[in-house]
């Protein structure tokens, strides 16, 4: 393998990830909902994976190209030493009229900007989430309910919430407590305790974050999209092994749909609601066979393969720049 070709992989997998994707997840979501914390690492790490080989064309263009220099010449002469090092392949390079630092600039620029951007999205979003526990739960009291401390909130409306631990955790309203049967909030603090110990408010967020300035990429509109739906059937297997699938069902049942007016969704964006009727089909009536495997297998081996073609381009670097260039 040489430069030219580990650049047309890169670009041609890069493409392909971010259109096929998508619908490679979506008809691998029948194998994929029935292991759904595996899933979770897949379709979040689909969007590390496209970033991290997005971030490995520049420099593998590098090793390719020997442009105009724009360095000093004796900073010139440690550059093009620590590319000599980090090149796996053959030093032979075409004249270009990209210079080589540029190809080196452009992705560390891009990283930092995207990393600055995630920062800003994280703290925005830990303020919102600050900000609407802090209303919804003015006047609340702590309690422990089957073995969880919980914030209860006076309210007629049943409903379950998660915030991060440091905003309030797991939030009930005096009507959920009420109208649910010891089994039903069994499973539903269950639930709520799967969203805080699998961290899926953090995965959410980082999700969401990057989400927020590559949604038009359609394989990560694809993965916000599909998160959600994972993170709820992960906190569902828990409950189920905890209180079993009819008192789960049922606490749904009477939980209801997101949607309800007298819910707190719209003021509470962050928080990670108990989920109502629409996931109930896959409780009630999980899938089973082969449905969704052949995709499943072949965007978790996509993701490798990817994953391994960037690691060919950025471990060099790394490798260099820890040995300080010696060549």
């Amino acid at each position: 393998m040489t430069a030219g070709i580990l650049t047309m992989a890169l670009c041609t997998g890069l493409v392909a990830l971010a259109v096929f994707g998508p619908w490679l997840l979506r008809h691998a979501a029948p194998a994929l909902v029935r292991v759904p914390r595996l899933a979770i690492v897949v379709v979040a790490g689909g969007i590390g994976v496209w970033l991290v080989t997005l971030l490995a064309i520049g420099p593998v263009l590098a090793w390719a190209g020997a442009g105009p220099a724009l360095l000093p010449e004796r900073a010139a002469e440690v550059c093009q030493r620590c590319l000599t090092a980090a090149n796996p392949f053959s030093a032979d390079t075409t004249e270009t009229l990209i210079p080589a630092v540029l190809l080196l600039a452009l992705p560390v620029a891009l990283a930092l900007a995207l990393g600055a951007g995630l920062a800003r999205q994280m703290v925005r979003r830990s303020s919102r989430s600050r900000d609407a526990a802090r209303t919804l739960l003015h006047g609340a009291r702590r309690q422990l309910l089957h073995g969880h401390e919980v914030t209860l909130v006076d309210a007629e409306h049943p409903f379950a919430l998660t915030f991060p631990d440091r905003h309030g955790g797991i939030v009930l309203s005096t009507g959920a407590v009420r109208a649910l049967g010891p089994g039903e909030l069994a499973a539903v603090l269950a639930h709520e305790h799967a969203h805080l110990h699998q961290r899926h408010h953090l995965i959410t967020a980082l999700v969401d974050s990057i989400a927020a300035y590559l949604r038009w990429v359609p394989l990560i509109r694809a993965v916000a999209d599909a998160l959600p739906h994972y993170l709820e059937i992960a906190a569902d297997d828990q409950a189920r092994r905890h209180a079993g699938t009819p008192a789960l069902v049922s606490a749904l049942v009477k939980l209801g749909e997101r949607t309800h007016p007298a819910m707190p969704q719209h003021s509470c964006p962050v928080a990670l609601h108990a989920a109502g009727p629409e996931r109930i089909r896959h409780l009630v009536h999980p899938s089973a066979g082969l449905a969704g495997a052949l995709p499943a297998v072949a965007i978790a081996a996509y993701l490798v393969g990817m994953a391994a073609l960037a690691a060919l381009v950025h471990l060099p670097y790394v490798s260099a720049a820890l040995t300080g260039c010696t060549i």
